[in-house]
């Protein structure tokens, strides 16, 4: 079974992990493989950029002026990453 768990530590995707749950023997090993996977997303999402942006849109959400700003920053950002995919 520590054969199998080294490719459930690999899951990226939640089909991934709907389709291996299928398989699973037992429900502590489900259980162990959700935690994993669940932890994995947490640890990926956090970086520096997130959290400044997700500070930024605290700000935002109670300033007025701040938010106007901080809309327009996003638009531009938005904007600039379509120009560029569109090239």
């Amino acid at each position: 079974m520590e054969k199998d768990r080294i490719d459930y530590r690999n899951i990226r995707t939640l089909q991934e992990l709907q389709y291996h749950r299928r398989l699973l023997s037992s429900r502590i090993d489900h259980q162990e493989i959700m935690v994993m996977y669940k932890l994995r997303c947490v640890w990926e999402f956090i970086s520096p950029s997130n959290l400044f942006s997700m500070g930024c849109r605290a700000i935002a959400s109670y300033n007025p002026s701040f938010g106007f700003i901080y809309r327009t920053v996003e638009f531009l950002k938005g904007f600039i990453k379509r120009r560029k995919t569109t090239d």
